[in-house]
């Protein structure tokens, strides 16, 4: 890209895709994608509005793009706020370079959000995922396909798109040995950034997660009769492939969208005809509405994990993100299932300890009685 003389000439488009092309070297593609998906809109309206330089923006520009962001009915309060972030950040940015006379960041208010504006509702929602697992566990077309089992894989262990891609066939264990401390299939995730296949948090991102025998015996047919025997370009075995080699996270993404439309189990509930509608093409799946992400995945397998009465500091090991993250963002079941989660959890200690009561109060009684009976008490006595 050729800069221009001064910060304050590059064209807003331009700029954009400096900053990105920038973070691209210490940022995981997820974040990327993230960010430019944060900014896409803000470097539109500013070609809607005729900014040709940055230079020009100004703390009313900011206001008036603010209210532009608040003013659109299809972002959510947490979808303002991101983008919002992400239009601090690039100001920032633009700003140490000295695109402007000072900082312009400051003038953008990230709005501060309730914890119920805050968590992330839009989900796989185990009602729509679990009935879909079955169907295709069950279905001579689709048991063991590409789709089944990344979709498998990614809802039972809540793990990024990324963290999927990078798996290679030998992080996968079906029986292990003597030596291995599992005791069941599982998988193995790496950051591996040197060789393509990095993980958001880096090293502390590795961790073996364990699947069920089910999720083993999805991949084992998968791997048996659908993967393509290939390599990548660093000489790897991926788990998952293509023909060219290690299926890239647009390809996975493109999959997990195809298994997640309920009209490959039911009648279409938009009422299109499955044959015929555009959407079950895998590039033009996510436009259906009820498709979903593989980060809608996530979501929907964390808020399941949770569900199960799986302790949060648990789940956060097996999907990679934070305790505290999940508790704001995710931990959120309505009212019958935080009576089930602490009925689960509660009740039998609960009981127990009115039946340990029980036993102490009977043993005192007994103790009472044979006070208040003199023949026990002399017989005790003699």
């Amino acid at each position: 890209m050729k800069l221009p003389e001064e910060p304050g000439d590059f064209n807003p488009t331009a700029a954009g895709e400096y900053w990105i092309n920038k973070r691209q070297i210490d940022h995981t593609e997820n974040t990327i994608h993230s960010n430019r998906k944060d900014l896409d809109p803000f470097l539109m309206w500013c070609d809607e509005h005729d900014i040709d330089r940055v230079g020009d923006l100004t703390e009313w520009t900011i206001e008036q793009y603010e209210d532009y962001a608040h003013a659109r009915e299809d972002w959510s309060p947490i979808t303002i706020k991101n983008k919002l972030q992400t239009l601090k950040q690039f100001l920032r940015f633009l700003g140490e370079k000295g695109a402007f006379d000072g900082y312009l960041h400051p003038a953008v208010t990230v709005p501060d959000l309730d914890r119920s504006q805050e968590v992330n509702t839009e989900k796989w929602d185990k009602t729509d995922a679990l009935p879909q697992i079955r169907f295709m566990r069950t279905s001579a077309k689709w048991y063991g396909t590409f789709q089944h089992a990344v979709t498998e894989v990614a809802w039972f262990t809540g793990r990024r798109v990324q963290a999927i891609a990078g798996l290679d066939l030998s992080d996968y264990t079906r029986e292990p040995d003597e030596e291995d401390t599992a005791d069941g299939p599982y998988l193995d995730f790496n950051h591996r950034a040197d060789e393509g296949t990095g993980l958001k948090n880096k090293l502390d991102s590795e961790e073996p997660i364990e699947i069920s025998p089910e999720v083993a015996d999805v991949l084992d047919h998968y791997i048996a009769r659908e993967r393509n025997d290939k390599r990548d370009e660093n000489g790897r075995e991926p788990l998952f492939t293509t023909r060219q080699g290690r299926a890239s996270i647009a390809k996975i993404r493109g999959a997990i969208y195809i298994a997640t439309q309920p009209c490959i189990r039911i009648a279409c509930p938009h009422g299109e005809n499955a044959k015929k509608c555009e959407y079950r093409k895998r590039d033009h799946a996510s436009k259906c509405p009820s498709s979903r992400s593989p980060h809608r995945i996530r979501t929907g397998s964390i808020q399941w994990q949770l569900d199960q009465g799986i302790d949060p500091e648990d789940v956060s090991d097996r999907v990679d993100a934070s305790v505290d993250t999940i508790r704001r963002h995710y931990d959120v079941p309505d009212d019958r299932e935080k009576m089930e989660n602490r009925r689960r959890k509660y009740t039998g200690v609960l009981e127990d300890s009115i039946d340990d009561d029980e036993e102490s109060t009977e043993h005192l009684q007994s103790e009472q009685d044979d006070d208040d009976n003199p023949d026990t008490s002399s017989a005790t006595t003699q």
